[in-house]
């Protein structure tokens, strides 16, 4: 875990504050983990790390990457997450992440 994650979790738990659930194993989960983003335009590359760092305090971030969806179905998950208590995710993100992995799923061959 990196040094600065570390402290915002220690500080998060010190004030009180509840760790999101992790959910839980999925078969999408023991896929790939990254995807190399730095062919795709400036506008993807920004919002890797915010999808990267919001996904990922739930479930691993395998579990998006190897999900088959198309636009719609990342417009309805991203609804769904964006309701989950302690998901963190404001409705800009959650419009960033969406972009994300709409992009992402055109990249796949999916609409």
């Amino acid at each position: 875990m990196n040094f600065m994650l570390a402290v915002v979790v220690a500080a998060a738990l010190a004030t009180g504050a509840k760790a999101p659930a992790k959910a839980q194993w999925d078969p999408r989960d023991d896929g790939p983990d990254r995807i190399d983003v730095s062919s795709w335009p400036p506008a993807m590359q920004q919002r890797y790390p915010v999808f990267l760092g919001k996904c990922a305090k739930c479930h691993p971030v395998a579990r998006p990457i190897n999900s088959r969806f198309d636009a719609a179905e990342w417009k309805r998950y991203m609804k769904k997450m964006i309701r989950r208590p302690n998901s963190g995710i404001n409705e800009e993100q959650a419009a960033d992440i969406y972009q994300f992995l709409k992009y992402y799923s055109t990249k796949q061959g999916l609409r």
